[in-house]
């Protein structure tokens, strides 16, 4: 015999692949049925009693349908669905908000138009339903704003890709394509653990290759000020200068030429992953805020390479994670640092964020 768990189980699990299956055309036969008794029931006792007002009654009851007919046909040429994401990046643990706007141009109205809204977090492949059951006024446009907590990081996809309008008297849902689209960035925002010893860290830290350094400018803009004779021509702000019709110069404070190698494992379950690349984050936004050169690495499945990003600024470090965000999570802690003793020799050491006892840490190995 089945416990109460068990059916409450089996009745979320049942919910779960309603909300999957797409919207479609439905008839309702059960309030087709009621009609048709309340026609046969009006339509005897005009019979049975010859009274004027229930013939009355019966012809407009007869005509309900058609006007209903018509008043749905206007009202699903009228009506449309707007979505929206006003923040496209939000922090991990904050709330988020999408924009649902529900369009009527017709004179029409509707009791009961159900928008199926599918999310799926790309990175985890992760994916879920809900759908909405709104009212519909003539001429209007009513908004609906969502508040969405956001637990993982990784890139949201929002879609709403059809709609399901009912008609007044209920006898039919019609599905109608939409197609609306919205995405939500989700990056790591926490402080550094006070456990985590950056001093322990250095160790970690070398000596930028001038291959690497080419092309760079290892420095923060503080200031925009006027060009003086014998500022480099690099600091040169082209654009702003282009506005004023003055030259104008980046004011920079020089940055360690020393690099610190982070490599990210992208190793474990959704959970464990998610962990460690919040901790990647923390410490190589605090070695940015420190002036730090970082090199941020990561093993990708899809190319079966590394991936390398240089960070200088809180920008560099969200374009990293956005490129994370789009490779394939593998299952092989130790896969790694064979490669990286195979593919960067040159490295004495580097800092490595992994799980380890069941906890993010930060790690200081070193190659022979």
């Amino acid at each position: 015999m089945e416990t109460k768990s068990e059916r409450q189980l089996k009745k979320e699990a049942r919910e779960k692949e309603k909300l999957r299956k797409p919207l479609k055309t439905v008839v309702h036969p059960t309030r087709i049925i009621a009609y048709l008794v309340q026609v046969a029931i009006v339509y005897y006792t005009h019979d049975f009693l010859r009274n004027h007002f229930l013939m009355l009654v019966m012809w407009v009851i007869l005509a309900l349908p058609v006007f209903d007919l018509i008043a749905y046909i206007m009202l699903y040429r009228g009506i449309s669905v707007e979505l929206t994401a006003p923040e496209r990046e939000v922090n991990r643990q904050n709330v988020g908000y999408l924009n649902l706007k529900l369009i009527n141009t017709s004179y029409m109205i509707s009791y009961d138009v159900n928008v199926k809204l599918d999310v799926e977090n790309t990175f985890y492949k992760d994916s879920s339903a809900t759908i909405l059951s709104l009212p519909c006024s003539a001429r209007s446009s009513e908004e609906k704003q969502l508040p969405i907590k956001y637990s993982m990081n990784g890139i949201y996809k929002y879609s709403i890709s059809a709609i399901t309008i009912r008609d007044m008297l209920g006898f039919v849902s019609v599905k109608k394509d939409i197609g609306q689209t919205a995405e939500v960035n989700v990056y790591p925002e926490r402080e550094l653990a006070a456990e985590v010893d950056m001093s322990d860290m250095n160790r970690g830290m070398t000596e930028s290759e001038e291959t690497v350094k080419k092309g760079h400018d290892f420095s923060d803009v503080s200031d925009v000020r006027e060009y003086i004779p014998g500022d480099k021509l690099m600091s040169i702000h082209w654009k702003l200068s282009a506005k004023r019709d003055i030259l104008m110069v980046k004011d920079r404070v020089a940055m360690s030429d020393q690099q610190m190698v982070i490599l990210t494992e992208l190793s474990g379950s959704d959970e464990d992953v998610d962990e460690v690349l919040t901790l990647t984050y923390a410490v190589t936004k605090r070695l940015v805020q420190d002036q730090t050169y970082v090199r941020l690495l990561w093993w990708s499945e899809g190319k079966y390479s590394f991936e390398e990003r240089q960070i200088m600024s809180l920008s560099d470090l969200r374009e990293a994670f956005t490129s994370i965000y789009y490779e394939s999570i593998y299952y092989d802690p130790e896969k790694t640092r064979g490669y990286m003793l195979s593919i960067y020799p040159e490295l004495k050491a580097y800092v490595k964020v992994c799980m380890k006892d069941g906890q993010p840490n930060v790690l200081i190995l070193e190659q022979d």
